[in-house]
């Protein structure tokens, strides 16, 4: 088969910006490794208010730690496990009389995706920070340890034995760069946990469920870049 000059030029061109393009971006490509520590509360049948008091008295802490793969400048790709715990006490929300309270034990693992709204990366040292928007979801495992003051309220089975689910979650924070390879991360994330036990209760009625439990917090991570 015969190529005329006119396409063997045009097909070289097009292979040049690709093959060019593909370097360009492994050239900023990079790695991510850190540790984070961080808070943990719920909202659900016991959770039903979020005032600032509240959420103070019953946050708890949340462990994690993270790897993340930058493929340029705006994108990157993570993998995060974290283990933590919450608390949550009718006499802080809305039936103050109703005496049921949970400490909820909770292991995560959860892929994500990351975009940051402000350049940052191998070849931006000058740039100190930057905000980004993360999303992801991923196995969930927890363990509620529901206790009553008498006895369950009419209407609620107690769920005492560890479940799983499937949680997305969102989360928005920002990055500050305190050395070339060192990065600390500080973010606030909201998760879906795809279940409605992990208070340790569950109306028997599916009629009177509602929606969903939630959980988050904020968390503080150090890490390490290799460039």
């Amino acid at each position: 088969m015969k190529y005329s000059l006119k396409y063997i030029i045009v097909v070289g061109l097009i292979s040049t910006l690709f093959w060019g393009t593909v370097n360009a971006q492994n050239r900023l490509a990079y790695s991510e490794f850190g540790v984070g520590i961080g808070t943990l509360n719920y909202s659900g049948d016991i959770a039903t208010t979020t005032s600032v008091s509240t959420l103070v008295k019953e946050t708890r802490p949340n462990f994690s730690v993270f790897g993340q793969r930058h493929f340029n400048d705006w994108f990157s790709m993570g993998l995060t496990a974290s283990y933590g715990w919450f608390y949550a006490d009718d006499r802080n929300h809305t039936h103050q009389n109703r005496g049921l309270s949970v400490t909820t034990s909770m292991f995560q693992i959860n892929p994500f995706l990351q975009i940051n709204l402000v350049k940052f990366g191998k070849f931006h040292y000058d740039r100190k920070f930057t905000v980004f928007l993360r999303a992801g979801g991923g196995y969930l495992a927890y363990n509620p340890d529901p206790v009553a003051a008498e006895i369950y309220p009419p209407g609620f089975d107690p769920q005492i034995y560890a479940y799983s689910s499937f949680n997305i979650f969102g989360a928005m924070g920002v990055k500050f760069r305190l050395g070339y390879e060192t990065i600390l991360t500080i973010d606030l994330a909201i998760h879906n946990s795809g279940a409605d036990n992990i208070d340790g209760v569950l109306a028997v009625d599916p009629n009177n469920r509602g929606a969903n439990d939630t959980y988050g917090g904020i968390n503080v991570s150090v890490s390490h870049a290799i460039f």
